[in-house]
């Protein structure tokens, strides 16, 4: 069997590289695509290094390699390359101490790629010749069907093009007859109408008080930061020059606005905690009839989460099927197996569905852990705020502590595996543990690690719904002028000192991390500095909510809560499902 493989590998890729109609450009890419190790078996090319690695820290490389082994081939769209490849790769996710390997070769050995991936490990690692190959994978240059000869992703085409003429019926029907339905079904198509649609996308509330308007720039802002951050991350699995890319980024003191982007999710946990606490708490401070919510009201909760969740869903689960049966498959090749949604969806889709990604692996649609973190905190808000609203002492203490308990988890869990302060996606410092998606999985995005700023937005919320502006100017109109010019300038050094304190947070949360990305012997620091600069970050954030909507904002505020920011500022809840199809 070895000799008949180490045979017939040769003859394939002589022919491939002799044929004249194959590029230089591609022969070019076929040996580059694990030209960086020194090892070769005659025309086998390939790659190893630690498997533990294998997902975290080195995957930008494999997945690189894969790609030119793919692009090697040349395959397009609507024609087959007459000499395709296969990237196979082996590694083992419990044993970390066995290297992965992975070799490029033509499609036809693919029947034999485990035989392939072991005769390359007895050369370079001989004492691994021994260990099991638990699991092995390959990656075609092209995709057996393409998705135009599928049924699924077709008849998905199929369904978003009538979902266009729905709309374009719903608009022209619109326009004709008006906002007036004369039955229950034409009322369900005005809801698809552009105009109506569109009316509710610009549209302020009725009560300019109802609504923090700051926060239609902060959420813009936040998206636009994470949607950067993101791409800087996807798109080092397409450099050759890498390493040169990464020292760049991370030497760079003021390049961390970009290494240290994640910052900006403590930004939408702020917004998420204030929005729910400031709404919640305004509606049952005013005079009422319905009879308040307490601990065994279990209707209204019910009906409280039954809100959120009917919120959610549409968009999430229509996002996870689009993405699941047709974006996808819409390339011409397979994506990279350990995140393509149309391998790893099918078997983890319940935990997006009841929004507990964050509590496992996170494999399907990595990138919305987030709403699912997001879900849980709202699911024990109204522990926080019926503490709050029964016994405001208490229920500060309850949220002080829940802060602080979070920040000492985060410490010992720092302690135990060695974790650098945040997500290191580009440069790791040899002081830390390499395998970022380790980090990413069992600290980053687990709800026990990043409650605190969420229930800084909750405290706030309930102060900003206490805050009665109307109450301190009929006060100010009983008391003398001499009174008021001393409160005005007490307000004014109030203002100059919360906006100072506010500028130092932000920059150090922001631009602290700098001695931890040069790997500098400061243990110490970076447990300081992991422990609590995104709680500080998201007081930072606090004070600009609160002082926008107290009328100390300024300039500021006028910027933030500037009318053309309302509809972009809408349109983020769903580039949050697509994140990582836009980057890309």
């Amino acid at each position: 069997m070895r000799a008949q493989i180490l045979t017939k590998i040769p003859s394939l890729v002589y022919d491939y590289l002799h044929d004249h109609d194959t590029l230089e450009s591609q022969g070019a890419f076929y040996f580059a695509s694990f030209g960086t190790v020194p090892y070769q078996i005659q025309f086998l090319l390939i790659f190893s290094g630690p498997s533990n690695l294998f997902l975290s820290r080195d995957q930008d490389r494999w997945v690189y390699r894969g790609y030119e082994c793919i692009i090697s081939a040349a395959e397009t769209v609507y024609s087959k390359s007459e000499y395709p490849m296969d990237y196979c790769y082996a590694h083992d996710d419990v044993d970390s101490a066995v290297d992965a390997y992975a070799v490029c070769i033509p499609t036809p050995c693919e029947e034999n790629h485990v035989d392939l991936l072991k005769e390359w490990r007895l050369m370079v690692k001989p004492q691994e010749s021994k260990q099991p190959m638990d699991f092995t994978s390959c990656i075609r240059s092209r995709h057996e069907k393409q998705w135009f000869e599928q049924f699924v992703p077709v008849a998905d085409l199929a369904f978003n093009l009538a979902l266009v003429l729905v709309v374009t019926m719903a608009t022209i029907l619109h326009n004709m007859r008006g906002d007036n339905a004369k039955s229950d079904l034409v009322g369900i198509l005005l809801a698809f109408s552009v105009k109506k649609n569109l009316r509710r996308l610009v549209q302020l509330p009725k009560d300019p008080q109802s609504c923090i308007t700051c926060m239609f720039g902060m959420r813009f802002l936040s998206m636009v930061w994470t949607l950067v951050g993101h791409s800087f991350i996807f798109v080092q699995a397409y450099l050759e020059n890498v390493d040169d890319f990464k020292d760049a980024l991370a030497n760079n003191f003021w390049n961390q606005w970009i290494t240290n982007f994640t910052l900006s999710v403590d930004t939408f946990l702020v917004l998420g905690g204030t929005v729910l606490s400031y709404s919640w708490f305004r509606k049952w401070m005013k005079n009422t009839s319905e009879e308040e919510p307490s601990w065994t009201s279990y209707g209204y909760w019910l009906r409280f989460y039954r809100h959120r969740v009917v919120r959610l869903w549409p968009a999430y689960l229509y996002t996870l099927m689009a993405v699941t049966l047709r974006i996808s498959v819409t390339h011409f090749h397979p994506m990279w197996p350990p995140t393509d949604p149309a391998i790893q969806c099918p078997k983890h889709w319940f935990e997006n569905v009841f929004f507990i990604n964050s509590l496992f692996n996170n494999r399907c649609m990595p990138w919305t852990w987030y709403i699912g973190t997001e879900f849980l905190f709202f699911l024990i808000s109204p522990i926080f705020l019926l503490t709050l609203h029964q016994s405001p002492k208490i229920g500060a203490m309850l949220s002080l502590f829940t802060i602080l308990a979070s920040a000492g988890l985060n410490t010992i869990k720092m302690v135990d595996e060695n974790f650098p302060p945040t997500q290191f996606l580009w440069k790791q410092p040899e002081i830390f543990n390499p395998n970022f998606i380790q980090h990413h999985i069992e600290l980053y995005i687990k709800p026990q690690y990043r409650i605190g700023p969420y229930i800084i937005g909750l405290l706030l919320g309930y102060y900003l719904a206490n805050y009665q502006r109307q109450a301190v100017k009929k006060i100010r109109n009983k008391v003398t002028s001499t009174t008021i010019q001393l409160l005005t300038s007490i307000e004014c050094v109030y203002s100059a000192v919360g906006w100072l304190i506010c500028f130092l947070c932000g920059f150090w949360s922001l631009f602290g991390l700098y001695p931890s990305l040069q790997g500098w012997n400061w243990p110490i620091y970076h447990l300081v500095y992991g422990t609590i600069h995104r709680d500080v970050f998201a007081l930072s954030m606090a004070w600009i909510i609160y002082a926008c909507h107290t009328g100390i904002g300024g300039l500021i505020n006028r910027l933030l809560s500037a009318t053309v920011l309302l509809p972009l500022s809408n349109l983020c809840f769903s580039v949050r499902f697509l994140l990582s199809e836009i980057t890309k």
